[in-house]
């Protein structure tokens, strides 16, 4: 899916999840996110993006939303980090950085799929 939670997110979501469980051979599968929502995940940890690039500053006005919701929230990364100018690689990094220092499990606003994807997680059955 390459879109963000709109209204065939559900069917696809369940159509997607479906086919995992399917093939996945008994192994734990989880629906991660589309594509198109991986900034507004992002945005959800505002302080993990000064631990990568330490002039980077996402504004407030950008925090504590419902980051799903954002219509472009690639191109408000864009326009607020600069020098050097943010880059769809820098996600990774960014959310390493968060996980290293514990921002993780707090996100900083809320996103349905981002919810979604740590309740799938969270029922995974860990082997003993």
């Amino acid at each position: 899916m390459d879109d963000c939670v709109g209204p065939a997110y559900d069917s696809v979501r369940r159509a997607v999840s479906s086919v995992l469980a399917r093939e996945s051979d008994g192994a734990e599968t989880v629906y991660a996110l589309a594509a198109a929502e991986s900034e507004a995940w992002l945005l959800l940890f505002p302080d993990a993006f000064p631990l990568h690039r330490p002039s980077w500053r996402i504004p407030r006005q950008l925090q504590g939303k419902d980051t799903g919701r954002r219509k472009n929230p690639k191109e408000e990364l864009g326009s607020v980090l600069a020098n050097p100018s943010f880059r769809e690689s820098d996600g990774p990094e960014i959310l390493a950085r968060g996980l290293a220092n514990g921002l993780l499990d707090k996100p900083n606003g809320s996103n349905r799929s981002y919810s979604e994807f740590v309740g799938d997680l969270t029922r995974w059955r860990v082997p003993s």
